[in-house]
């Protein structure tokens, strides 16, 4: 016959080294969790979702808004060529009366 208490007791054994094994097996993986180049990965990771979201929402609105951004790019080199455009203008019509006078 066997012993209860000796059942017990291996019974409480065999709980403790399947806890310690948990127990080991849950520290390992929180180091792996834990460790710089993970953390790193993960990050890196997020942030090139976040990237390709971003892109792809922009991509998406300036199709939406493509003929709104051509008036504006178009306004915005007007805007900025201004001056070159008005010292060719004024040197055309200050060209015009001498080309005349020479004749």
């Amino acid at each position: 016959m066997t012993d209860p208490e000796r059942e017990t007791i291996l019974q409480r054994d065999q709980a403790r080294k399947q806890l310690r094994q948990t127990l080991v097996s849950d520290v390992e993986q929180a180091k792996h969790d834990l460790h710089p180049r993970t953390i790193t990965t993960r990050w890196t990771a997020k942030q090139k979702s976040k990237l390709a979201d971003a892109s792809a929402s922009a991509r998406q609105n300036v199709a939406k808004n493509a003929p709104l951004i051509g008036i504006v790019a178009a306004a915005g080199l007007l805007f900025a060529a201004r001056k070159p455009i008005s010292n060719w203008i004024e040197r055309l019509r200050n060209r015009k009366p001498h080309e005349e006078g020479d004749e």
